[in-house]
């Protein structure tokens, strides 16, 4: 199956379904029904508020092989042979009349080599877990330096039967180090084929930062294309980077120019697994300009001294300098001789991680936020807020203490226990009305609210889904205050630490959603720039839902219960889409009933239904990738209309004016 599409991999009904079962007028649809029901009145003459379209951010942290060993499509591990990775990736073989070892030996910013001796035999290195496909082109190159003799070196890529697939003699030169490219085309399609490294003859050489990808994906800004498929399907407005915890300690000169002059770097975070920066500054603006998303740059500032500042001021520089400046001209250089514009820059990620208090980092903000707005006018500031829902203090005394030196307080949150995945909202958005108010009410009333990390974690199942459903309309009603959020995380190995969960979860080979993923994308795919109405909460049906609507101003309803179900209505500008969205948190079938009135309701429409419902603890997986996958419904378009919401259902009605 095409992992790539399974949203859109999806059955549609026509209108000659029973209307009994879905979408039916509410005058009939309630009739002798026990399911609890929603009233949702859309008056379109009414004030409506912009929701941002900054809501559905991303957020690409270097986290769990989200980028190396993910979505940076470089297929060696360990190419530099820094650190452990020789051990860890690499396998000596040796037939005979040769040795092989690790090496100091220093080659750009390497301090590893690996020696290849032979005396008329033969010695390899090989590496296994290599993806190739039938009939795709692969490139890559190696560095080498002979020291002695005249030894033969190859490239060897086998089949997980051990089979070759291709071999290919490497031209070498006398001398000091130098670049040897190679380039193949697989014949067969093998997730677990190998490559070797392979010298026969007699001499002595050392071999350095080994690269392998897919040709055209080297062309194209060495982004793998399932992942890089899967971010684009999500349509984010921006995408923060590079962390994240990770941000506070990376280096980004390292990450510029050509990958083998880059710095190695194990995750000191998350984990400790191998980096050797290859996904840099150049590479995140090109992924940016891919998916249609703006840039949000995370800026190390882990103290005021002018060494830190200006190692951040310069980051900046050269994003988006004139390429006749200094910076400017490194980065026309490097290949891009046009400014970025960058104008989203944050100062740090969760400085309490780092035994930073509140004033000690308000301190930070004030220093860094001015130079920040000398060499980027601009640019958008944005300071990092609480990372726990409870803790309004870190906030208010950030806002307090530095609200005039940025623009946007991120903060961070998570619902850290699967079973609130309904709850937690509640929690959240108390605290988030509080921290509008705050603001509101203080001397830096011109401050936006993000939220700049926020998922259900410690589960990828259908509860993540619902939970993202209830976030992502609430993010909807707070605007316009509240303007950015992006969940977290976005990708991770199906190997590493499953702690931390994510939207897409991936192998070496292939990838599959998380349960926030289809909901992410139909809301995204479906956004609309006004707020129109919203309701919450269900209550026992009546006779007449007709008679209920029309006197709400007076009806007594009963059986109250504010945890059922969430949903909100937003149109275009021009109105001519309205928009309802709905999420059932409960484990029995609601209903809403929509009215829709005002001189801005079309007079004849199109009205399709997406939904989605499946058991809490339902999984996606590598072999089983569609579970989530919409089922869409074209309805008869009607004023009134109700929509039966099955147990733990995402719903999303769109209205298209015919006029």
């Amino acid at each position: 199956m095409d992992r790539r599409h399974f949203l859109r991999g999806t059955v549609a009904f026509t209108t000659t379904m029973p209307f009994s079962s879905i979408g039916m007028p509410f005058l009939q649809a309630n009739e002798g029904s026990t399911d609890p029901i929603t009233v949702l009145l859309v008056d379109t003459d009414r004030t409506t508020r912009t929701i941002d379209r900054g809501i559905y951010g991303q957020f690409l942290e270097h986290i769990n092989h989200s980028v190396e060993d993910g979505l940076f499509a470089e297929q060696i591990r360990g190419a530099g042979f820094e650190g452990k990775d020789f051990e860890v990736f690499w396998t000596t073989l040796i037939s005979n009349n040769g040795h092989v070892e690790l090496v100091d030996s220093r080659f750009q910013n390497s301090t590893k080599a690996v020696r290849m001796n032979v005396q008329n035999g033969r010695v390899s290195i090989s590496q296994k877990r290599i993806f190739v496909e039938q009939g795709i082109d692969y490139d890559g190159f190696l560095w080498v330096k002979q020291e002695e003799g005249n030894p033969r070196l190859s490239l060897h890529v086998l089949s997980s039967e051990n089979k070759p697939i291709a071999t290919v003699p490497l031209n070498l030169k006398q001398g000091e180090w130098h670049r040897v490219s190679f380039h193949f085309t697989s014949t067969v399609r093998d997730p677990q084929a190998s490559i070797e490294l392979t010298a026969t003859d007699r001499g002595s050489l050392l071999l350095d930062f080994v690269s392998l990808a897919r040709a055209d994906v080297r062309e194209s800004g060495m982004f793998r294309p399932d992942l890089l498929k899967a971010l684009q399907d999500l349509k984010p407005a921006f995408i923060r980077w590079p962390g994240g915890s990770f941000a506070s300690t990376y280096r980004w000169k390292e990450g510029i120019g050509p990958y083998e002059t880059r710095g190695y770097h194990p995750n000191v975070f998350w984990g400790g697994y191998s980096d050797y920066y290859g996904f840099g500054t150049d590479e995140f603006l090109n992924l940016c300009k891919t998916v249609g998303a703006e840039p949000l740059i995370t800026l190390k500032a882990q103290n005021t001294s002018e060494e830190e500042v200006q190692y951040a001021l310069e980051w900046v520089h050269y994003l988006n300098d004139p390429p006749t400046t200094k910076w400017g001209n490194l980065r026309a250089a490097n290949g891009h001789v046009e400014p970025y514009n960058v104008r989203l820059l944050q100062i740090d990620n969760e400085p309490m991680n780092n035994g930073f208090t509140a004033e000690a980092y308000a301190g930070i903000v004030n220093v860094f936020g001015p130079r920040l707005r000398e060499v980027a006018p601009n640019a958008k500031i944005i300071a990092c807020g609480q990372k726990r829902s409870n803790d309004m203090d870190w906030s208010e005394t950030v806002i307090d203490l530095a609200g005039a030196n940025f623009d946007l307080l991120g903060c961070h949150n998570y619902e850290y226990e699967p079973a609130n995945f309904e709850t937690g909202i509640g929690r959240i958005r108390n605290y988030l009305e509080k921290l509008r108010d705050y603001i509101r009410n203080s001397r830096h009333s011109h401050l936006e609210i993000g939220v700049l990390e926020w998922s259900l974690q410690h589960t990828y199942d259908w509860r993540a889904g619902l939970h993202a459903a209830g976030s992502l309309m609430m993010y909807e009603e707070l605007g316009p205050g509240l303007t950015m959020t992006c969940p977290a995380l976005l990708m991770r190995n199906t190997t590493d630490d499953p702690t931390w969960t994510a939207a897409i979860y991936h192998d070496h080979v292939t990838w599959f959603p998380g349960g926030s993923y289809p909901v992410s994308q139909l809301f995204r795919e479906h956004y609309a720039e006004r707020l129109v109405a919203s309701a919450k909460g269900s209550f026992q049906p009546v006779d007449d839902p007709a008679l209920l609507i029309d006197k709400v101003s007076t009806a007594i309803p009963k059986g109250w219960n504010p945890d059922s179900i969430d949903t909100v209505v937003t149109a275009s500008t021009d109105w001519k889409r309205i928009v309802v969205k709905a999420v059932n948190y409960e484990g029995r079938e609601n209903t809403v009933l929509v009215r829709l009135k005002g001189k801005n309701i079309p007079t004849s429409a199109t009205a399709t239904l997406h939904r989605i419902s499946r058991g809490i603890t339902t999984t996606a997986s590598i072999d089983h990738p569609d579970a989530f996958n919409a089922m869409t419904t074209r309805l008869e378009y009607t004023k009134n209309l109700s929509l039966p919401l099955p147990p733990y259902t995402v719903a999303v009605l769109e209205i298209r004016s015919l006029s």
